[in-house]
């Protein structure tokens, strides 16, 4: 079924039909998704849709501990609701509010130059021991794995 001929309530039984890959869909939060074609976007990967798919995926979904980004993600995909007689309360609602990019944020925030650029040096240097400490761990790590090898050899 396209989004053009979406419809506002779905019941369990019709949304139960649409379990395979081709036509994929589930509910989360008493909402419908259509998520056929979500399924290459998908991070978690394909098989755990296919696996949710024409059931009540929001335990999973919840199990895995999406974010509110998550939810915003599947908006174009939203194509109606589980039949109000149908529908189940959930301990956990997702946020209602539209999603709100970072960089809003930061942009209404007005720094002056010595504190963009003491900003500037306190990420370079996080990145540089984050780095150095990278370099430690494999270092380390190779260490232990040759003198195990080299016990092993005696």
């Amino acid at each position: 079924m396209s989004r053009s001929s979406r419809r506002d309530y779905y019941s369990l039984q019709e949304i139960k039909k649409h379990d395979q890959p081709t036509d994929l869909w589930m509910v989360l939060y008493n909402k419908v998704y259509d998520v056929t074609d979500f399924c290459k976007y998908h991070l978690g990967g394909i098989e755990v849709l296919y696996d949710c798919g024409g059931s009540d995926a929001t335990q999973a979904f919840e199990d895995v501990g999406h974010s509110d980004f998550a939810v915003e993600m599947l908006q174009p995909y939203l194509i109606g609701q589980v039949v109000p007689d149908e529908q189940r309360e959930y301990h956990k609602l997702p946020a209602e509010e539209p999603f709100t990019d970072s960089t809003d944020v930061i942009e209404s925030i007005n720094f002056d130059e010595q504190e963009v650029e003491k900003l500037n040096e306190y990420v370079v240097r996080r990145v540089k021991e984050s780095t150095n400490l990278t370099v430690l761990t494999f270092v380390a790590l190779s260490s232990f794995i040759l003198l195990v090898l080299i016990h092993i050899h005696r």
